[in-house]
């Protein structure tokens, strides 16, 4: 039974080509002249991760300050941010307010953090940068990014980071969805150069102020799931050029811990990615349980040595991935455990999207927009 290898052949040559896009990604030049960036930070129930965080971020000679937006927190997160606020002049605490109907959360904070900074007598920064709570900025991350959008003439940079995982939860499923991501973003070349369709991490989204008020600010976004990719298109609709860099020397994040996490995060995410397009989810659900399923089909037609095969080239290309964004490469040895997995995610993550609704996030109801 030749099909089995075949598919396994498949997902070697869908590792390289990935493996290929990697490599070619474009570096992100040194910091540039005396530019800074101010900091968006929104926070809910962030009590673990908010501390460390800043800790990155003012440690950035290119952050001039971090507006610490609190998003109605229910632990000690506002505590925290503001027992820091008090020792350091760059850091400044506000609340988000009620939340109204028709918004996200996350990007409500936003708005209110940039309606602040817009209130001052002096107007808004020229540079803002959105990022997360479970974000750690390494050295340089916000100058080089500044100098990225310098040089390429850029409106905005949004960096991809490296993202932590620890267990088998998240080995299983975290590396197998960038890698997942990464092969249907294709040339991370063109991403970092802002050509075909725009594409963002919310994790670290640098805008210029006058491209963020031409799109209309972060109301123009305010009730769609995935905010980043719908704010990227956004300024791109408006004639900003935007930046895809990958960076996992300048940024790390852990989004997910644990199984319970690490799936609902996923589920939500995959289903407002993919969800609006059953054409790209009936293409990533073939390339994910195709192999597997022609694996079963030699196994149980006794065909020992193509199963053989097939499993080894699954296991090579999923080790190849895993090595390819940072992560150990023997959690493919349970390939196609990983495969079956995301593709329950992300087909629990799209029929959520046909439903109307998202998985809840952090209290509230995530509608399908």
């Amino acid at each position: 039974m030749i099909a089995a290898p075949l598919a396994g052949l498949a997902l070697v040559a869908v590792a390289a080509a990935v493996a290929v896009s990697r490599r070619r990604a474009p570096e992100l030049p040194p910091p540039q002249g005396d530019q800074r960036a101010t900091v968006l930070l929104p926070v809910r129930d962030e009590e673990e991760n908010l501390l460390p965080c800043l800790d990155t971020l003012l440690a950035q000679a290119a952050v001039a300050e971090v507006v610490v937006v609190d998003d109605g927190s229910t632990d000690r997160t506002r505590q925290l941010a503001e027992e820091r606020a008090a020792a350091e002049p760059r850091l400044t605490v506000i609340g988000a307010g009620p939340l109204p109907e028709g918004w996200g959360g996350k990007v409500h904070a936003l708005d209110a953090g940039y309606r602040h900074l817009r209130q001052r007598p002096a107007g808004p920064p020229a540079w803002l940068l959105s990022t997360d709570a479970d974000t750690r900025h390494y050295p340089e991350a916000a100058g080089r990014a500044l100098a990225a959008a310098r040089q390429h003439r850029l409106d905005a940079v949004s960096l991809a980071g490296h993202q932590e995982v620890r267990g088998g939860a998240e080995n299983l499923l975290t590396p197998p969805v960038f890698a997942l991501l990464d092969a249907f973003l294709g040339s991370w070349r063109r991403a970092a150069g802002g050509v075909g369709p725009p594409v963002a991490n919310g994790q670290f989204i640098l805008i210029s102020e006058p491209a963020l008020a031409r799109a209309g600010g972060f109301e123009s976004i305010r009730g769609v799931a995935i905010d980043d990719v719908a704010l990227v298109r956004r300024l791109a609709a408006t004639g900003s050029r935007t930046g895809f860099f990958r960076a996992p020397h300048l940024l790390g994040v852990r989004m997910y811990r644990g199984l319970a996490a690490v799936y609902r995060g996923w589920r939500r995410n995959l289903g407002g990615l993919f969800g609006p397009s059953l054409a790209r989810t009936a293409l990533a659900l073939t390339v994910l349980l195709a192999p597997p399923v022609l694996l079963a089909a030699a196994l149980a037609g006794g065909a020992w040595t193509a199963a053989a095969v097939a499993w080894v080239l699954g296991a090579a290309a999923s080790a190849w991935l895993r090595a390819g964004s940072g992560h150990p490469p023997g959690w493919g040895l349970l390939h196609p455990a990983d495969a079956v997995f995301l593709a329950i995610t992300l087909l629990g993550g799209v029929a959520d999207w046909r439903r109307g609704r998202l998985l809840r996030w952090k209290g509230r109801d995530v509608e399908a927009r």
